[in-house]
C-alpha cells in the first residue's frame, strides 16, 4: 500500500517565524518516522527558493520568483497581488492539490489564512485537520462553523480547546492541545550572577523581563504603570525591567512611556549592532545607538527584520529573574515557554492561552480586573489589574534567591514535561494513523462533477421569502445541497433579508472578511440578482477545476 500524503499550509518552513517553526518541527517529525509522502504549500517563499527545494519533503513556494530564476510573470505577479488572502496560498491551492492529490491537508494558521481551504472545489476529496489560533472568547460564529466543518481539530493549549467545545457543542473534532516547544538553545546558565556581569550588569540588579514585539495587544503601558508602582513601594531600588521588543514600531511610542512613569533609567533594552549583528542590553538610547562592539552609530532596537539567533535570546533571558507575559490575549505566548526552558519562573496575565500555558509550567497568574468586549472581533480582551501585578513582583523578590532559583527549576522541569516537540508530534502522527487511505478511483481520479447553474427565474416569484431563495440558490445555482443549513444559508438569509452584505475573503462570497484582518467593515447592496451572480461564479470556478482534473487524468489516454 502507498504511503498517505499529507500536505501542511503555513509559512516556508525555513523561516522563524512562529507559524513556520511549528511546522518545520512537526514535519522533521513525521519525516522521522518515514510513514508519510508529505509536502508544505508554503507562504513568503518563492517558487524556487534554494532553500526550500532542499528540504527532505515536497515544496510548493506560495509567491512568485523575484530574487530567483525564472523570474515570476507579470501574470502571476497581479494575480498574487490581487487579494491579500492569496498570500496564504489561496491562488495555488488547487493547482498543488491536483500534483499532489493529498489524503490530508493540515492547516496551522488563523482564520482568515485558512478558510479557503474549506471553500476548494477539491474539499470533499481530502481530510482536513487545522490548528486555528485562538486567542480569545467567544470566538466569531463563522470560525466555529468553519472549524465544525474540519476532520481533526487541535490547538494551541487547553484553555482554547474548551473555547471550541463549549462554544460549538461538541459538534468540532477536537483531539486535544498540540503545543509548540523552545528552540534547544533555550537552557538555564549555571551562573547567572556572572552571566549578568560578563554584559555589564550588576549581578545585584534584579531583572523582571518580557519579550513581546510592540504592538497594540502587549501591554506596554500597563507593564510600564505596575512596575513603577513596585518600584515606588519597594526600599530596593537595584531593580531593571528588560524589555526585548521593537521601535519604531505598530505599536505603543517607547520613550513616551519611559518619560510618562519616570522610568528613563530602569528599563533596559536590546540593540543589536548593524556591523557585527550582535546584542547588547542598554538603556533607551533612542531608534539609533552606538555600539560597545564598533563604537559606530546604527544600532537599533531588535525588531521583525532585525531579529536574533535563539542562541541570543537564550542569553538575554537568562539575564531574567522571572519573565512577565503582560497582554491583553495570546493565542499561546511562545516566550512564557521558552523563560521556563531557561529555568526562569514566569508570571503573566490570567486570560487566554496564558491561563492554562502558567498554569502547566506552575507560573504566577496575575487575575485581570475586567474582561471588555472588542468592537471589531467580538472578542473579549483583558483589563490588567496594575496593582496586583505590582504585588505579585513584591511577593516574587520577596522570597530567597534559593526559594526563586527552585521557582524556577521546577518550570524548567515542567516544560519538559509538557512542551516537548514529539509530545506534539506524537499526537499528529496518531491521528494521521487513524486515517483511511480513500482509493484514488473515488476521490481524485472519480468522475468530474459538473453541473449547470439555475438561470434566473424571470420573472421572480414574488411571494418567494429570503429562506426559499436561498435554498434554490444553494440547490439549484451553487448545486451544493450539502451547504443547506449551515451557516453559509444562514449568512445568505440574512444578506437577502438585509439587502447588504460585508467584504468577503479570497473575493467570493463564501465566508466574510474579519474586520480585524481587513481593517474595515464595509457593507455593500445585496440583491437575488448579486447572489445569483455569486452562486453561479462558484459553481462555475468548481465545474472549472472538475474539468481540469478530468483533462489532467486523461491526458494522453485514447
Amino acid at each position: 500500500m502507498r504511503k498517505k500524503r499529507i500536505l501542511f499550509c503555513s509559512e516556508a518552513t525555513f523561516l522563524n517565524t512562529g507559524y513556520a517553526t511549528y511546522a518545520r518541527e512537526t514535519l522533521k517529525y513525521l519525516h522521522s518516522t518515514g510513514k508519510y509522502e508529505l509536502a508544505e504549500l508554503a507562504s513568503y517563499g518563492e517558487r524556487s527558493d534554494p532553500r526550500g527545494l532542499s528540504l527532505p519533503w515536497k515544496y510548493y513556494g506560495v509567491q512568485p520568483n523575484t530574487e530567483n530564476e525564472p523570474k515570476g510573470t507579470q501574470e502571476e505577479h497581479d494575480q498574487y497581488n490581487s487579494s491579500p488572502t492569496m498570500q496564504f496560498g489561496e491562488h495555488i491551492f488547487e493547482h498543488v492539490c491536483l500534483d499532489f492529490k493529498p489524503d490530508v491537508v493540515c492547516d496551522i494558521r488563523d482564520f482568515w489564512m485558512l478558510d479557503f481551504v474549506e471553500r476548494s472545489p477539491y474539499r470533499s476529496f481530502f481530510r482536513w485537520a487545522i490548528m486555528p489560533t485562538v486567542d480569545a472568547r467567544p470566538q466569531a460564529r463563522q470560525w466555529i462553523a468553519t472549524y465544525s466543518s474540519a476532520d481533526a481539530c487541535f490547538t494551541y493549549s487547553d484553555w482554547a480547546g474548551g473555547v471550541l467545545e463549549d462554544q460549538s457543542g461538541g459538534r468540532i473534532n477536537y483531539l486535544g492541545s498540540s503545543p509548540p516547544s523552545a528552540h534547544p538553545a533555550y537552557a538555564p546558565v549555571e551562573d547567572k550572577d556572572a552571566h549578568k556581569a560578563a554584559v555589564g550588569i550588576d549581578p545585584d540588579t534584579k531583572i523582571i523581563g518580557t519579550v513581546m514585539r510592540n504592538q497594540r495587544r502587549k501591554l506596554y503601558p500597563d507593564l510600564f504603570e505596575a512596575f513603577k508602582k513596585f518600584l515606588d513601594n519597594s526600599e530596593d531600588k537595584n531593580y531593571k525591567l528588560y524589555c526585548h521588543t521593537s521601535y519604531p514600531d505598530l505599536g505603543w511610542d517607547i520613550p513616551e512611556l519611559l518619560q510618562e512613569y519616570e522610568l528613563s533609567s530602569h528599563v533596559l533594552f536590546t540593540y543589536v549592532c548593524r556591523q557585527t549583528g550582535k546584542p547588547f542590553p542598554s538603556l533607551f538610547k533612542g531608534a539609533v545607538a552606538q555600539s560597545p562592539f564598533t563604537g559606530q552609530f546604527g544600532s537599533t532596537l531588535t525588531s521583525v527584520k532585525n531579529g536574533v539567533e535563539y542562541e541570543d535570546l537564550a542569553a538575554i533571558m537568562n539575564l531574567f529573574d522571572v519573565y512577565v507575559q503582560y497582554a491583553n490575549c495570546e493565542g499561546f505566548g511562545l516566550p512564557q515557554v521558552e523563560a521556563a526552558a531557561c529555568g526562569v519562573p514566569v508570571m503573566g496575565t490570567d486570560y487566554s492561552a496564558m491561563e492554562s500555558v502558567l498554569r502547566k509550567l506552575g507560573g504566577v497568574p496575575i487575575k485581570p480586573k475586567a474582561l471588555y468586549k472588542e468592537l471589531e472581533t467580538g472578542c473579549l480582551r483583558a483589563v490588567p489589574d496594575n496593582d496586583l501585578a505590582a504585588q505579585k513582583f513584591a511577593e516574587f523578590f520577596e522570597q530567597p534567591k534559593s526559594v526563586r532559583r527552585k521557582m524556577g527549576f521546577n518550570c524548567r522541569q515542567a516544560f519538559e514535561k509538557y512542551y516537548q516537540w514529539d509530545i506534539s508530534g506524537k499526537k499528529w502522527e496518531n491521528y494521521f494513523d487513524s486515517v483511511e487511505i480513500i482509493p484514488e478511483e473515488m476521490t481524485w481520479k472519480s468522475p468530474p462533477r459538473i453541473k449547470n447553474p439555475a438561470p434566473m427565474p424571470d420573472p421572480v416569484p414574488d411571494n418567494a421569502t429570503p429562506a426559499q431563495l436561498s435554498r434554490w440558490l444553494i440547490t439549484d445555482v451553487l448545486c451544493e445541497p450539502e451547504r443547506l443549513n449551515t451557516y453559509f444559508e444562514s449568512r445568505l438569509i440574512r444578506d437577502l433579508t438585509y439587502h447588504s452584505t460585508t467584504q468577503t475573503t479570497g473575493g467570493m462570497y463564501f465566508n466574510e472578511s474579519s474586520a480585524a484582518f481587513e481593517g474595515k467593515n464595509v457593507r455593500n447592496p445585496y440583491n437575488l440578482e448579486i447572489a445569483h451572480n455569486h452562486m453561479s461564479n462558484l459553481c462555475n470556478r468548481r465545474n472549472m477545476w472538475e474539468q481540469r482534473r478530468y483533462d489532467l487524468n486523461n491526458r494522453g489516454v485514447g
